[in-house]
């Protein structure tokens, strides 16, 4: 295989393997801070390194009517999205929380097909019933003497999920006005950030922050490791076929298996239900992928 065609593959690979090791990251951050400040901190890097990489490299001219399904979109998530997946790592781990999370093209697919009236096909209905069926396992595992949990905690990645997957809908729509991934995402993530800062303000909860907090020291490396991974995801998507691309990038949640049990074996799940779970999520995604 050529480097030109090996390229995709590789950006690929390092999109799932660093969002992995970004909610590794939060997973140590959370047990000495808080969801909230994980996200604002993250969602900081992120748009840092986003913009930055967008102005150099675009020729940007903002309409923001053009943008406005980007701007709605940030109102939902990643915001939202990422605060619920951060509780969720929080409360019931990693190898919980980032499949769940993960499966959020299920809602996506659901709400094109009632919403815009768009078709799907059967490999498509048997990538749902896969994550489905995953998500049932990962609903059912209990945490025994390494984690303990409330039933209900599972619903903070459930609602990641449908954040996320309701949201991209709003995505598919702004990239047919604005054809440009990069600038989306960065308007997107913006509108976010200033959403969680209004809201810091409007509650003074802006006293959790602090320059000094321990947690730092995970979340910042959190924030640039999913920054990497978007720069990754978009490169990836623009030098290689979506076919192709889409199914590895869904292999986040087995590379943050890999991850946690080697750095984090015992504070996590590795039960077969846990596993087996993963792995259905993870092939009904690609499916899903890779015929929508």
């Amino acid at each position: 295989m050529t480097l030109d065609a090996s390229l995709p593959i590789l950006l690929a690979l390092g999109t799932a393997a660093t969002f992995a090791t970004s909610a590794t990251l939060v997973r140590f951050g959370v047990e000495r801070s808080t969801p909230l400040v994980a996200l604002v901190v993250t969602l900081t890097v992120n748009i840092l390194v986003l913009w930055a990489g967008t102005l150099l490299y675009y020729d940007v001219s903002l309409d923001l009517w053009a943008l406005r399904y980007f701007i709605l979109a940030g109102v939902f998530a990643p915001a939202l999205g990422r605060l619920c997946n951060y509780i969720g790592i929080q409360r019931v781990g990693v190898n919980l929380s980032v499949p769940i999370s993960n499966s959020n093209p299920v809602v996506a697919v659901i709400l094109a097909v009632l919403v815009l009236e768009e078709s799907i096909s059967s490999v498509g209905l048997v990538g749902i019933l896969l994550v489905i069926g995953g998500g049932i396992l990962l609903s059912t595992v209990r945490g025994g003497e390494t984690r303990q949990y409330k039933r209900t905690d599972i619903l903070y990645p459930i609602l990641g999920a449908a954040f996320y997957g309701g949201t991209q809908i709003l995505r598919d729509l702004g990239l047919d006005l604005v054809p440009l991934p990069a600038l989306g995402a960065a308007v997107n993530l913006t509108t976010s950030w200033l959403l969680v800062c209004g809201y810091l303000l409007f509650t003074s909860s802006a006293d959790q922050l602090s320059v000094r907090d321990p947690s730092l020291v995970y979340f910042v490396p959190a924030g640039i490791a999913s920054s990497i991974g978007l720069v990754c995801l978009y490169s990836a998507l623009q030098l290689g076929q979506v076919v192709i691309v889409t199914p590895i990038l869904n292999t986040s949640p087995l590379f943050a298996l890999a991850i946690t049990y080697l750095v984090a074996r015992d504070g996590e799940l590795f039960t077969r239900r846990v596993i087996v779970g993963t792995c259905c999520i993870v092939g009904g995604v690609s499916l899903l992928s890779v015929v929508t």
